[in-house]
């Protein structure tokens, strides 16, 4: 069979090309909602049709957000404006006008330059000069000087007198003026200040810019980026607006939207089409017919609903926020598929049905008049629904089979690899293994697979950054490391009898016939303060330098060798002993040093008590894992009596797991995550029921995360989300194993 081995991976990927069309999906998520679902489910609504630029007015203080999370404050009551294109100050606009005002004429002369002259004089000479207006008429063939601008003939008269004390002698007489007016600094239109920006005539906007930028009414660019969400109590394009909004590239022009999920958009168009005062139910039945209406809508018309353009967004009131919250996910279906009759299958948002006013005041719950209106339909939450697709089933060897499922759930797509092992086959085994044969080190999946000639496996236990295991590994009898806060376990037995448990555990050194012992803390780890800390063959060949004053006892074959006390000094590890690490603790080692040396003669053999009795269930070798996650066919997640932290227990990520059916097949599973295109991974509940759904009766989760991964030979048939050693596996072997040639 060995000269064989090296077609085994073409094999296999000839099988599994065999079956890669598998039966049709089911029809939830089609088309623009599969969409939806796979880029995280944000709905774009456009506020306004999409324009060259916008106008902004802060009515306070307003915080511009770009994509880079810059953040800049715009100072309440002013001006900007937002635009893809380069923009520049417009001419600003005058007014002109005549009028006949009073003034008083010094002079007449047909020659320009003598009225210019006197001009100059007279501003030079008269001390009111510079607060008065000058004009040069040219009425016939002379030029005329006239001083001052006045409604009333008296005040020219008053001017008249001031020039001939001062030596200017004129008379009053009245004029047409030509009046300009410019627009007030401060004077707003209905679209922004009268000094609007234009585009710069000389820039045109280049195929495939996609940038917005930020000016101030003086056209000082003050942010450009790919996108901006303002935040705060702003006006645009005449209305007031409040919350966070977003500003995004389409084609040319600006997209103004505000950007919302399912639920709060529920909750915003019963707020517009139904009153505060409603009662309850009727608002929790029409927030499902919403919710279900907004599918068809998603479905139809992709994540930005144009139709919703009139829906008032800012401030959400509690009496809807609470309907929506109270049937949160809740949908109409029929037939596994959305249920879109001719209440949802129309362009605009339908009013409410009137009679469900009505029948709020009877008996009926929102459910009952769901039921009244939609008899055909039922009530399902959006959570729950699956579209399942089994892509790929393969047999490896007889007994062992491989399936690739591919699923779309509300919460994103899914890709799980299960690996299925009949444990009725007598030519299989389930084997755990330690990476590199050592509880320090971490090593390939697939280097393992190969090391050990498996055929398949999975990625194992907990480990620290060097790779030493974090919770039980206990192998062919031998305790590699022991259980951590009693956390879910796989145990295997003779003849691939599985089972899971919870498993406790305590350890010490007896001396001689059991008269004396010495409790021990743990195995083959890093000592925490004054702890006793066993060593055998699995940590490796030498124990790590001494510390000083801490203490080796070193004993072979039940015998003491020896009691290392040199500074430095490491221990050799027995093949077939262990060492015990005596911390430097004064108390302690007054207490054991001279108890060790005065029975240095008698045997010194380690044991072991573990809960359950590995001894009495004929236990060979366990991993540990956790939390559990099915118990007696049920749902019972134990993360928190297990001390799980909050990074595994909460949250969708990639997740590996081990699991018992009812028919004594066991099923080890990884699921891809943290891959929003692929895989987004499951909540350690979606896990569980998932499996339960699978026949599973007992299950525990392994470690996730990056480790996640399944191998087949030499191919991995899951997606991991990123490259990891490991510091043990899961592997499936045939009984009779046969060593690779060197």
């Amino acid at each position: 069979m060995k000269k064989y081995r090296h077609y085994y991976p073409i094999l296999l990927a000839l099988i599994l090309l065999l079956v890669l069309n598998g039966s049709a999906a089911a029809a939830y998520f089609r088309s623009n909602l599969s969409d939806f679902v796979k880029t995280e489910g944000q709905i774009t609504v456009p506020i306004f049709v999409p324009t060259e630029q916008f106008a902004i007015k802060t009515e306070s203080q307003a915080i511009l957000i770009s994509n880079e999370n810059d953040k800049i404050e715009l100072n309440q009551g002013q001006n900007y404006f937002i635009s893809q294109a380069e923009l520049e100050l417009a001419e600003a606009p005058v007014t002109k006008t005549k009028k006949s005002v009073w003034g008083v004429q010094v002079v007449a002369s047909s020659d320009l330059k003598k009225a210019e002259a006197l001009k100059v004089e007279l501003t030079n000479q008269f001390e009111q000069a510079k607060e008065l207006d000058f004009e040069i008429l040219k009425e016939a063939d002379l030029y005329k000087l006239v001083v001052g601008s006045y409604e009333q003939r008296q005040k020219a008269e008053a001017l008249q007198e001031e020039l001939e004390s001062a030596g200017f002698k004129g008379w009053p007489r009245q004029f047409v003026k030509e009046i300009i007016t410019e627009p007030a600094e401060s004077a707003v239109s209905k679209n922004g200040d009268l000094n609007k920006l234009r585009v710069k005539k000389d820039v045109n906007l280049a195929a495939g810019s996609k940038s917005l930028k930020l000016y101030n009414l003086k056209a000082e660019k003050l942010k450009e980026a790919y996108t901006f969400k303002l935040k705060g109590d702003f006006q645009i394009a005449g209305r007031k607006m409040s919350g966070q909004y977003s500003f995004g590239p389409l084609a040319k022009s600006v997209l103004f939207s505000y950007k919302t999920d399912l639920e709060e958009l529920t909750a915003y168009l019963l707020q517009k089409y139904c009153k505060a005062e409603t009662d309850p139910k009727a608002l929790q039945a029409q927030a499902i017919i919403y919710r279900t209406n907004l599918l068809y809508q998603l479905e139809v018309k992709g994540a930005r609903l144009t139709n919703l353009i009139d829906v008032n967004f800012g401030l959400l009131k509690t009496v809807f926020k609470k309907a929506a919250a109270a049937t949160e996910g809740e949908v109409l279906t029929k037939s596994n598929e959305f249920y879109y009759n001719s209440d949802f299958s129309l362009k605009q948002i339908k009013k409410p049905k009137a009679g469900l006013i009505a029948l709020a005041k009877t008996d009926y719950d929102y459910q009952g008049m769901i039921n009244y209106y939609y008899r055909r339909s039922k009530i399902e939450n959006l959570n729950e629904l699956l579209d399942s697709e089994q892509t790929v089933e393969a047999r490896i060897k007889r007994g062992l089979k491989f399936r690739e499922i591919r699923q779309l759930s509300w919460s994103g797509p899914r890709v799980l690899t299960i690996l299925d092992l009949d444990l009725n086959s007598d030519n299989l085994k389930l084997k755990p293994v330690l990476a590199q044969g050592k509880t320090i080190g971490k090593e390939d999946l697939r280097s393992l697979i190969k090391k050990h000639s498996a055929l398949a496996g999975v990625n194992g236990s907990y480990f620290d950054g060097q790779g030493t295991p974090l919770g039980l590994v206990y192998l062919e009898g031998e305790l590699v490391s022991e259980p951590l806060y009693k956390r879910s376990s796989l145990l295997i037995g003779p003849q691939n009898q599985i089972a899971f448990a919870q498993v406790d555990w305590s350890g010490k050194i007896v001396i001689g016939q059991a008269e004396k012992s010495i409790a021990i803390d743990g195995i083959n780890r890093k000592a925490r303060a004054g702890e006793l800390i066993v060593f055998n063959h699995y940590y490796g060949a030498q124990m790590p330098p001494l510390a000083a004053g801490e203490l080796d006892l070193i004993v072979r074959n039940q015998n003491f060798l020896g009691l290392e006390t040199e500074t430095g000094k490491s221990s050799p590890i027995p093949a077939n002993g262990f060492v015990l690490r005596i911390p430097a603790v004064e108390s302690l080692q007054k207490k054991l040093k001279p108890q060790i040396l005065a029975a240095q003669a008698q045997k010194f053999s380690l044991e072991h008590s573990f809960e359950p009795d590995f001894k009495q269930k004929n236990i060979l070798s366990a991993l540990g894992g956790g939390p559990q996650l099915l118990k007696a066919g049920k749902i019972e997640i134990t993360g928190q009596a297990e001390n799980f932290q909050a990074d595994i227990l909460t949250g969708r990520a990639p997740r590996t797991a081990v699991a018992l059916t009812a028919d004594n097949h066991l099923l080890l599973l990884t699921i891809d995550g943290r891959q929003s295109d692929l895989s987004v991974g499951m909540t350690l509940r979606e896990l569980a029921k998932t499996l339960q759904e699978m026949g599973a009766v007992s299950a525990i989760n392994l470690d996730g995360g990056g480790s996640a991964r399944m191998v087949i030979r030499n191919f991995t048939m899951s997606n991991p989300s990123e490259k990891r050693l490991i510091s043990n596996g899961i592997l499936v072997g045939e009984e009779a194993e046969e060593k690779d040639e060197d």
